[in-house]
């Protein structure tokens, strides 16, 4: 099939048609080596960028681009300067970005800068659009895909830290006495102390508020306007060091799904021209997300979220794997747990995983000696690099906590316990079972343990069952899937 397609193109056989073919095979197959050597010989597809159909030429490029073959970038860069076709141009400086354009750089940003400044007609406008996109992501990775630098750790800004919707109060109970209040997000909150709120660990994300209207009609060029009018060019001045453009996304939070892809992208569009791309949409190296919320009459909320602030909070989380508790999660339910740990505590996490919880436990409350087990033995070697990460000395076993045995008893078992996955109802009934009887071996008198678990009938069971344990305090934490914190004294 290939060698049929490079000798029509050799023989200039139906080209745009065989340029097509050859574009998708090498899309679908591995034969690009194959390819690559052919058009090295013989430069059969560059040739076609001399050719008279502006869509052959388009084609051309974009194999070209997919090739990458050395000293083909001259031959497309003048190819683009030549080109008189609007929609052609994009397709050469999608190929560039394969290859080192630094000699070409100070040509590319005169034509952007061309492009900016020149007004252009309803029918050209896609065309020239799709061209600044080409050139701006050029242009970024010219650059050297440089950021910005946060630097307004002490200006003061209103800000939302998103919670989980029933323990608000836990973050809010560590914001002092700044001005603060609960909101269905989580907790807002105005103070030019970022670095101290960077250190609390029960919120997930930080959304900054511009004084932009909190209603917007949804339409893309309404929130463009809004935006524009907004104190949100000033904001991100002020809150960093380096020079415009700053690269953005948006998320639009709640509403009907329906054309969503659609109405972003023109939204994109037009706040990229009312910032006079100041603000340049991207989909891989933004800096920022222009977070919309949709109100309950429709309308949109327009918050910020900042990806230039180093989050440093879970940093020591180098390994996670799919089940692996969010570290967000693990210190609500330290923060839940609080009243019921022990400094210097003796503390257990038998089905430890990569080790989140135990570490979020003693970044609350300073323990004493710590034990993780687990059966899985690629969990332990991760539960011991994060542990190191976290600068924590953390004893990390790989064993199955029933054949686990101790010197000395424990304080405190912490553990979020495994889900069922393949085991039957009566296997996990088992399982729990089992748990109480070993746990009741490991703990000292007056011991706790500080359960997470999906499945509330069956701790519930055990502790009827067993008159050495009772149930001090539980919060719901995920209603819909059943899942608990459980705080649970061993009499001994």
């Amino acid at each position: 099939m290939i060698e049929e397609i490079c000798r029509n193109l050799e023989e200039k056989k139906e080209v745009r048609a065989n340029l097509i073919s050859l574009k998708e095979q090498l899309k679908e197959k591995d034969c690009k080596g194959a390819v690559r050597q052919w058009e090295m010989n013989c430069r059969t597809v560059q040739s076609f960028l001399m050719h008279e159909d502006a869509k052959t030429r388009k084609n051309a490029a974009q194999i070209l681009g997919q090739l990458a073959l050395p000293d083909t970038a001259e031959a497309l860069f003048a190819a683009y300067e030549r080109e008189d076709k609007l929609f052609v141009r994009s397709a050469y400086l999608q190929a560039l970005g394969a290859f080192d354009c630094r000699a070409y750089s100070g040509r590319l940003r005169e034509r952007y800068a061309q492009l900016c400044a020149t007004p252009v007609g309803e029918e050209e406008k896609k065309h020239i659009r799709e061209e600044i996109k080409a050139l701006e992501k050029l242009l970024h990775k010219l650059d050297g895909g440089k950021k910005h630098k946060f630097t307004g750790y002490d200006k003061e800004y209103e800000m939302i830290l998103t919670t989980h919707p029933n323990f608000r109060e836990v973050t809010l109970s560590q914001l002092g006495g700044r001005k603060s209040s609960v909101i269905s997000l989580g907790v807002k909150v105005k103070t030019s102390a970022i670095r101290e709120i960077l250190e609390i660990r029960t919120f997930r994300e930080i959304l900054f508020l511009t004084n932009a209207k909190k209603h917007i009609e949804p339409d893309p060029q309404a929130v463009a306007d809004a935006l524009f009018e907004s104190d949100l060019t000033e904001m991100l001045g002020a809150m960093h060091e380096g020079e415009w453009p700053f690269y953005f996304r948006i998320e639009l939070k709640g509403g009907d799904a329906g054309n969503r892809g659609d109405f972003i992208r023109r939204m994109a569009s037009c706040i990229e021209e009312k910032f006079e791309r100041k603000l340049i949409n991207s989909t891989d190296s933004y800096e920022i997300e222009i977070r919309l919320l949709v109100n309950k009459d429709k309308t949109l909320f327009p918050c910020l979220k900042l990806y230039t602030i180093p989050m440093r909070r879970f940093s020591y989380r180098k390994c996670a794997s799919a089940l692996s508790m969010h570290p967000v999660t693990a210190a609500l339910l330290m923060r839940l747990a609080a009243p019921y740990l022990k400094e210097g505590a003796q503390v257990l996490d038998p089905f430890c995983g990569v080790g989140t919880l135990l570490i979020e436990r003693d970044f609350l409350v300073p323990a004493g000696d710590m034990y993780g087990v687990d059966s899985f033995g690629e969990a332990i070697l991760g539960a011991r690099e994060n542990a190191r990460a976290a600068g924590m000395n953390i004893n990390y076993i790989n064993r199955d906590i029933f054949d686990f045995t101790h010197k000395y008893l424990f304080d405190e078992i912490v553990t979020d316990m495994p889900v069922r996955g393949k085991r039957t109802k009566e296997e996990q009934d088992q399982f729990y079972g089992r748990f109480f009887e070993k746990a009741a071996s490991l703990l000292r008198e007056q011991g706790v343990i500080v359960m997470y678990s999906g499945e509330n009938g069956f701790v519930k069971k055990y502790l009827r069952l067993r008159k050495d344990f009772y149930l001090k305090k539980e919060y719901c934490i995920r209603e819909k899937e059943g899942y608990y914190l459980f705080i649970i004294y061993f009499k001994g």
